[in-house]
């Protein structure tokens, strides 16, 4: 039973080959997740800006309306400086 001759050259450039695409796939992957991650960030990043905006509208319209019922009230400042204990 005679084998057929081993070529040693075949096998290392597959080898090599493989590796290469091997390493392209890696980096694919990891630039699509880099991307997925980016995108992630900058969505949270938007939604907490949209968060703290709403926020502040909310406080600053708040404050206007217990300011409008303060002065309403019929209290005087003095009576409103022993209430908030500022002088």
């Amino acid at each position: 039973m005679a084998f057929a001759p081993f070529n040693a050259v075949l096998p290392v450039i597959a080898a090599f080959v493989i590796f290469i695409f091997g390493y392209v796939a890696l980096f694919v992957s990891l630039m699509i997740c880099f991307f997925v991650c980016l995108v992630i960030a900058k969505g949270i990043y938007e939604g907490a800006k949209k968060i703290r905006t709403y926020a502040m509208k909310s406080a600053l319209a708040k404050t206007l309306i217990s300011s409008d019922c303060a002065l309403t009230s019929g209290l005087d400042s003095r009576s409103l400086t022993a209430i908030g204990g500022r002088s």
